[in-house]
């Protein structure tokens, strides 16, 4: 008898140290992106993973010493909540951090997120601030659901816009769960995640802008569908997903390997 308990001590000590070794264990059905990963490594170094799961449109990430994380699909951050303790320097913009330092020198940040066209944070005393994109602190500046504001996309959105649909304009731009909506005037629709990289690019009818699509993908369509071309492209879970101009659709990995037919 004692020998087995002595065993299963021994089984869960050893379960135990190879959770502790493997920081990125996901109690999910999915890895976290590596966009997160490298965010929870750079930022808290220290914090083990506790929990994980995808829901939805987003991941939760509990860590150790009571920290809370949201990410969007492409591991790009939502929220940081450090419950009683400062959020890491680094996280904040510094616009943020010299207004509380200014007006709330004895405070901290504890909590911070962003949304659509504001940041919001929580200090220490359990003041809620809130922020416009621009930094200008503001209290509630409202949403902008719909419209052609272009000015709302994040500056690498709009980049990416000038660089590959040059002459387009923005018709409607709208925000849905964490993700950046743009229909221009060809009728190309485009997602944007909340840093402005581009998650889908759908041209419909022709051909995707070749400096969108990963060298290796194009040259396997052009070897293996040499009288068609690419009319979409999807990062989805740490793949691509690809769209021909006969409604082919086509699945890769992350590094632009062809997985098989969807």
């Amino acid at each position: 008898m004692k020998k087995q308990i002595f065993l299963a001590l021994l089984a869960v000590l050893t379960v135990g140290l190879f959770a502790s070794c493997n920081k990125f264990n996901f109690h999910g059905d999915d890895e976290l992106p590596s966009n997160a990963q490298q965010f929870i490594n750079q930022y808290f170094p220290n914090n083990n993973i506790l929990y994980s799961e995808r829901d939805g449109g987003h991941y939760d990430v509990n860590l150790s010493g009571n920290v809370e994380l949201e990410f969007d699909l492409g591991g790009n951050w939502i929220e940081v909540d450090c419950n009683h303790n400062p959020v890491p320097a680094g996280i904040i913009p510094a616009e943020i951090a010299d207004y509380v330092a200014t007006n709330y020198p004895n405070n901290f940040i504890v909590k911070i997120s962003r949304h659509y066209q504001h940041y919001e944070i929580e200090l220490n005393n359990g003041l809620d601030i809130e922020f416009n994109l621009n930094i200008n602190n503001g209290g509630n500046n409202g949403g902008n659901n719909g419209g052609n504001n272009q000015a709302a996309l994040p500056d690498a959105a709009q980049q990416f816009i000038a660089q590959y649909f040059a002459g387009t304009t923005v018709v409607n731009v709208e925000l849905d769960d964490f993700v950046y909506e743009v229909l221009l005037s060809n009728g190309v629709e485009l997602d944007f995640d909340m840093n402005g990289n581009w998650r889908e690019v759908d041209c419909h009818t022709f051909a995707v802008p070749q400096g969108i699509v990963p060298a290796s993908i194009a040259n396997f369509v052009s070897t293996s569908y040499p009288n068609n071309f690419i009319v979409k492209i999807e990062i989805k879970n740490q793949r691509y997903e690809i769209e021909l101009n006969n409604h082919l659709d086509l699945v890769f990995d992350i590094n632009g390997n062809f997985l098989y037919i969807d």
